[in-house]
């Protein structure tokens, strides 16, 4: 159970939040959030379950979660940004998850990028990006999923080796609410005030910076040193004697 008045209580923000809607259980959070949009809800506007049956990852992947364990969420933006610039929001989003966890408990979360939580060498978290045009605008749907209180067998077999929790690498459980509130405060400073931070900040959390990485876009591969990021969020491959501009890929380490 999610409790809600736990959540309100650490909450600071001006609007990320600020209108909830809490399930039990769904198949994705973030369809669920694009049905509220519909309605043409609050930015802001956050969905949380305990129990998310069918959510989704990058490239078409499924996202497993443990029900009552982890946070699984997603929210909605209506951002004035170009459309180049897009590609800062799951960098945003990445940054304001580890500073979130930082918060609350000591522990070395690193950003795979563009969309990947990690705590050491395994993946804890990730964010799913959406976006879509509207009759009122642009609309922009970000789910997070993050692991924090599974255990090594809450895992499948086949996530054994990629997957882990908070719990596992801090060495005690969270409280799923205080960090959620942590979360989007942080992500709302940045959203408003700091947004020209986002690539310095993020490029503070990068655990690949100069190492040889292997990006695959579609059935593409590119292999050189990341480099870094440019100002619109762009991965930055070395390959010989040229760098390549990546929006979009997924990194190999």
């Amino acid at each position: 159970m999610f409790f809600l008045d736990l959540f309100q209580a650490n909450l600071k923000t001006s609007f990320m939040g600020r209108k909830t809607e809490y399930l039990r259980f769904t198949n994705s959070t973030n369809e669920d959030c694009w049905e509220f949009c519909e309605e043409d809800c609050n930015e802001g506007t956050i969905i949380i379950t305990d129990d998310q049956r069918k959510g989704k990852g990058r490239r078409g992947n499924d996202w497993n979660s443990s029900p009552g364990k982890g946070l699984t969420f997603s929210f909605l933006l209506k951002p004035q940004l170009e459309l180049d610039q897009l590609g800062l929001l799951p960098l945003l989003t990445g940054i304001a998850v580890a500073q979130g966890i930082n918060s609350l408990i000591s522990l070395d979360i690193g950003l795979k990028w563009p969309n990947d939580i990690m705590a050491g060498a395994k993946k804890t978290g990730g964010i799913l990006i959406e976006s879509k045009s509207t009759p009122n605008g642009l609309a922009v749907v970000i789910g997070v999923g993050i692991n924090i209180n599974e255990e090594e067998y809450d895992f499948p077999d086949e996530l054994q080796n990629s997957a882990t929790s908070l719990l596992i690498n801090g060495g005690k459980s969270l409280q799923r609410e205080p960090l959620l509130a942590a979360i989007l405060n942080k992500f709302e400073s940045l959203y408003l005030d700091n947004f020209e931070t986002i690539p310095r900040l993020w490029l503070d959390h990068c655990i690949h910076i100069e190492d040889t990485v292997t990006l695959h876009d579609g059935a593409i591969s590119h292999s050189g040193v990341f480099q870094g990021i440019n100002d619109k969020g762009q991965a930055l491959i070395q390959a010989d004697d040229s760098t390549s501009t990546f929006s979009a890929g997924v990194v190999k380490l």
